[in-house]
């Protein structure tokens, strides 16, 4: 009876000893938004500060996640302490007065820092006296292929005020907020490649504050500015551990949305099947994170010299290829005319590319299914190219 006791009460831990998987993709760039919760601070937050950062630290390692926006940084020193522990990361803090700071953290191997400051702080009552980090990195590479992404992180005014003019008070401050950011983008950051994360403290549907009020970040979708987090949002996932409704957003820039793997935007509800008590131990929030074909938008091996990974069919009139089933992964019908599907094993959420014959990336998905149906049928007639796991293929499509 001992022994099944001591089982039972060791079942628990057990359980709760998984390691946290790896999210980050190896070919992409993964971009993350997590708040913290009073990271460091002794009298708020989670009370056992060592589990916290430990729990934080191992997280941030195993998900492999490149660049992440952390807010509620609430301590200086546990944040050195935290990029000494991160030697993959290279990471920059905010400098205003407030405890609850903003953060960025980024994989050094891939990007150069450029520089930091706080923005807007002339609307620093309306962004609780938290204005907004901006960071400016370089990609690594050749001189060619150096690119600069701008990432900003927020932490508005969160809806804490225990009457109703309070609430209406600080739900006018996260829309001046936002309408703030919006006129510093469009002046400052026009034409460049931004995102802009973090807690934003309410809605995308509608406000949180008396869940009546149209959400404060109206003006921005109207403006048609992409959240790639909208859809989790829409299809009722959380971003806060303890009530419905998702507040930490990621928005991109123009001339982000071409890099953005479509519907790649993933909360990470699950961490407590491998974190201990996460909502008590880590913290309130959920991490989110999205990935990115940045600096990919084009491969620049000629087409003479992609391997030949297609077979001639001449049982048939007409001229027909099929893919060979290299890797487990094969292609059908080929040609094909609008729709053709892909058929492939072991997925670990790997990236299909599709090129035109003159290099330039028409098509994306992550494939998380061992049979997908790609259409391609508003794209022109004629040889294309298909890039999975560093191979390439050839299909042709017919009228």
């Amino acid at each position: 009876m001992k022994k099944l006791s001591l089982v039972l009460l060791l079942l628990p831990s057990i359980l709760f000893s998984q390691v946290v998987p790896k999210y980050g993709n190896d070919t992409l760039l993964d971009i993350g938004t997590w708040n913290v919760e009073w990271f460091g601070d002794l009298t708020n937050g989670p009370s056992d500060e060592t589990q916290q950062f430990d729990n934080v630290k191992n997280i941030i390692n195993k998900t492999d996640i490149d660049i992440w926006g952390i807010e509620e940084m609430s301590n200086t020193t546990s944040f050195n302490s935290l990029i000494s522990a991160l030697p993959l990361y290279g990471g920059v803090n905010s400098t205003f007065s407030l405890t609850q700071k903003m953060s960025l953290l980024y994989k050094k191997s891939m990007f150069n820092f450029i520089s930091a400051e706080q923005i807007l702080t002339t609307s620093n009552y309306d962004f609780a006296s938290r204005p907004p980090l901006l960071v400016k990195l370089s990609t690594k590479g050749d001189s060619i292929n150096i690119d600069t992404l701008f990432i900003i992180v927020v932490h508005l005014k969160a809806n804490s005020e225990s009457n109703s003019t309070g609430k209406l008070e600080s739900y006018n401050r996260r829309k001046r907020a936002a309408d703030a950011l919006k006129i510093y983008i469009e002046n400052t950051l026009l034409n460049k490649k931004y995102i802009v994360l973090g807690d934003w403290n309410d809605r995308l549907d509608f406000s949180i504050h008396n869940g009546i009020d149209t959400t404060p970040f109206k003006q921005l979708l109207n403006a048609n500015y992409n959240f790639i987090t909208k859809p989790l949002a829409d299809a009722g996932k959380r971003s806060y551990a303890f009530s419905d409704g998702f507040i930490d957003h990621i928005m991109v820039s123009p001339r982000i949305d071409s890099f953005y793997v479509k519907q790649s935007a993933t909360v990470l509800d699950n961490l407590g099947q491998f974190v201990n008590n996460y909502s008590s131990t880590t913290s309130d929030h959920y991490p989110v994170f999205g990935r990115f074909l940045f600096n990919k938008i084009k491969y620049t091996t000629p087409i003479d010299t992609i391997p030949t990974d297609t077979i001639k069919d001449t049982s048939r009139t007409s001229i027909s290829y099929s893919v060979k089933a290299i890797n487990n992964f094969t292609v059908y019908p080929n040609p094909f005319e609008n729709y053709f599907t892909i058929k492939t094993e072991n997925l670990n959420n790997d990236l299909v590319e599709i090129y035109s014959p003159i290099g330039n990336l028409i098509y994306s998905k992550l494939l998380n299914k061992n049979e997908t149906e790609i259409n391609l049928k508003d794209f022109q007639t004629g040889l294309y190219i298909i890039c999975f796991k560093g191979k390439y293929y050839k299909i042709l499509k017919n009228q």
